[in-house]
């Protein structure tokens, strides 16, 4: 019992020093969640990274920040999400991606702050409430009138029409990539103690 044990913790040494398999065959999509202003932080307030748990389980690999990404700066997301000032961060950071030749991801934004630049990407999707700023570019959808009626702005992103409206547009992006991602060949063999 002794020689299998060490050999299984031998095999996954080896697993984890290459690397992980899980990093090795990870074709998940990327969303990146980011919250709104930095100082909400600091109060009782949860912005989108409370979805981080559904949009992980639902088959993407989930990266959670706030507006100023000092965590993610530079990742390549398929998808980013933001709420506020971490909507407009997620206007600026696809324009950047795009300008430097990326993929242009899919932007959803909850309640964009004021001055947020046009979609500049193929799609947009920004889920606003009454006050808040339609996106040039995007499809602007009222958050009061589907569901979120009254809810203010630092709640908009915990809102469960809200949330439903955002998992329901990343659920048909997701089923969208499967239908266009060819298989994998065949499975990567993982060792198994004999």
């Amino acid at each position: 019992m002794g020689r299998i044990l060490s050999r299984i913790a031998a095999a996954v040494l080896a697993i984890v020093l290459a690397g992980g398999i899980a990093t090795a065959q990870d074709t998940r999509p990327t969303a990146l969640l980011l919250d709104g202003l930095f100082i909400y932080v600091q109060q009782n307030y949860i912005g989108v990274s409370v979805l981080a748990a559904s949009v992980e389980r639902m088959g993407y690999r989930t990266l959670v920040d706030n507006h100023l990404m000092s965590r993610t700066g530079g990742t390549e997301p398929d998808v980013i999400v933001g709420h506020s000032m971490g909507g407009s961060t997620a206007l600026r950071y696809a324009a950047e991606r795009i300008a430097a030749g990326k993929p242009a991801p899919v932007v959803i934004t909850i309640d964009a702050a004021f001055g947020s630049p046009p979609c500049p990407a193929t799609r947009c999707i920004n889920i606003h409430s009454p006050g808040f700023p339609k996106i040039e570019g995007a499809e602007n959808i009222d958050a009061w009138q589907s569901g979120a009626f009254m809810v203010n702005h630092a709640m908009l992103a915990t809102n469960e029409a809200v949330q439903r409206m955002v998992l329901e547009r990343l659920a048909e992006l997701l089923a969208a990539r499967r239908v266009h991602t060819p298989p994998l060949a065949a499975p990567v063999p993982v060792p198994r103690p004999h």
